[in-house]
């Protein structure tokens, strides 16, 4: 069960306080949404430990009616939850293509928007296929990146999610003489890789 606690005061800094020292927390215990008007500042906070929990008992449900027993650890940082998983059945648990695991995180992500009216960011990863997946991913960008310097000759990658490009608009950030921009509209957007000499 994870419980939205909610607090009103005159200004963030009072309302902040009011909140800690009533579910004794610290700030980076809890997730917050706010919003402020002339002279309110309202937050509806919900502990990082309740959601933790949470997903837990949900993965855990999910596995049995898979009839997988998963072990699980569940890690924070930065307001995102990561979900390592570890099972008896990965195959199954992944999916192919690992389309299981992405459909288990949607619903995951779903129900605890439901739950908590939080956009709660949460990422599962079942032996680590999906670190294995972008290793291969960067691996494969870094030699297109190569040619780019090589040849001088821009690159237009296939269409991607937003992840994928922001992992690619990062990367290039350790090369130099290369540039990347994002171009297209969504589902078909993708990133071109310019070469922008000496």
């Amino acid at each position: 069960m994870i419980e939205v606690y909610e607090y009103e005061a005159e200004d963030e800094e009072s309302c902040y306080e009011k909140c800690i020292e009533d579910l004794d927390v610290y700030s980076s215990d809890i997730l917050v949404e706010a919003t402020e008007e002339e002279n309110a500042y309202r937050m509806k906070v919900v502990k990082k430990e309740d959601v933790m929990h949470f997903i837990k008992e949900y993965i855990k449900e999910i596995g049995k009616q898979m009839n997988v027993e998963i072990q699980l650890e569940v890690r924070e940082e930065e307001d995102v939850f990561n979900v390592t998983m570890v099972s008896n059945n990965n195959p199954i648990l992944i999916g192919k293509d690992g389309r299981t695991m992405t459909a288990i995180q949607f619903l995951l992500r779903q129900t605890l928007q439901n739950k908590t009216g939080f956009n709660v960011k949460v990422n599962l990863d079942a032996s680590n296929y999906r670190a294995k997946k972008i290793k291969r991913f960067e691996y494969e960008i870094k030699n297109i990146v190569r040619e780019v310097q090589k040849t001088k000759t821009d690159a237009k990658l296939d269409p991607m999610n937003s992840y994928q490009r922001r992992i690619v608009h990062s990367l290039l950030s350790d090369f130099s003489n290369v540039t990347t921009e994002s171009v297209g509209e969504e589902p078909n957007r993708c990133v071109v890789i310019k070469y922008i000499g000496e």
